[in-house]
């Protein structure tokens, strides 16, 4: 089992750079509790940015560095997104065409630490569904077809089954269909279950998702409506990709039991405390 590790929550990036005397301290505590752990890059790592790209990289730099003191093998990063008042002067293809760049270069130190990069595909949060943001990810086969362009062996996915099946719901595409398409380039797996249900309004307020069963609720696997079982049958991975089981605070007392239901979809899974993004 393994633990998947935020770097941001522990304190130990500066501005784009590792704290080497925070580092020191937590490497030490993470090699004493002797488990294996994987890395999720902070999550707001925009390679898309074009106000801020060196300190976009850094930022990933360090968190591949931060995983390779600590032994971890896949590090998680969001795809890039694009921010309507922010980028509206900046055509969408250039921006495309800097992430792919900015994956080639971390993909090269990557593969110098033994490492891997999955990018995560996300989901219609409020600022998607008001255009006030535009995540390419969320259609997974626009994710499939940027990582296929990047073309480099230490780049590949990480997919999101819940992000995914809330996506579906909204955009309309066939969820296992499309996720069984990019099975080939999945490096990593987020498991959790939620209702498929997206607030297309601002009512209710985010506190009150879970009593209206809408959105990225990260309930235990089976404990929601996605098709989980018929997905995995359909998932034809070029390698055993590495799982986590991210739970919301409310359910940690149901990590045996989701680890059991990932199990018995054929998947090798750890459990992870899940802070909202």
């Amino acid at each position: 089992d393994f633990v998947e590790i935020w770097p941001h929550h522990l304190g130990v990036i500066l501005g784009g750079s590792l704290d080497e005397i925070r580092l020191r301290a937590i490497r030490d505590s993470l090699l004493e509790a002797n488990l294996a752990y994987t890395v999720h890059a902070p999550l707001e790592v925009n390679l898309m940015d074009p106000t801020s790209p060196d300190l976009q990289c850094a930022v990933l730099d360090a968190s591949l560095r931060f995983a390779h003191v600590i032994g971890a093998e896949v590090v998680v990063c969001h795809a890039g997104q694009r921010v309507a008042a922010r980028d509206f002067r900046h055509s969408m293809g250039d921006q495309l065409t800097a992430e792919r760049s900015a994956l080639r270069r971390a993909g090269d130190r990557a593969e110098d630490l033994g490492l891997a990069i999955a990018v995560e595909n996300y989901y219609p949060d409020r600022p998607i569904l008001h255009g006030a943001v535009y995540d390419y990810s969320v259609w997974t086969s626009e994710l499939a077809e940027q990582i296929h362009k990047v073309r480099h062996p230490a780049v590949g996915i990480c997919l999101d089954v819940g992000h995914a099946a809330l996506a579906a719901g909204v955009f309309g595409f066939d969820y296992i269909e499309e996720c069984a398409d990019l099975a080939p380039l999945v490096r990593h797996v987020h498991l959790h279950d939620n209702l498929q249900r997206t607030n297309l309004t601002d009512e209710p307020a985010v506190s009150e998702h879970t009593v209206y069963g809408l959105g990225d609720l990260h309930l235990p696997p089976g404990r929601g409506t996605i098709p989980l079982g018929d997905l995995f049958r359909r998932m034809n991975f070029a390698e055993n990709p590495s799982c986590c089981v991210e739970l919301s605070p409310e359910h940690f007392s149901q990590v045996p039991e989701a680890l059991h239901a990932a199990r018995e979809l054929g998947l090798e899974p750890a459990s992870m405390e899940r802070v909202p993004a």
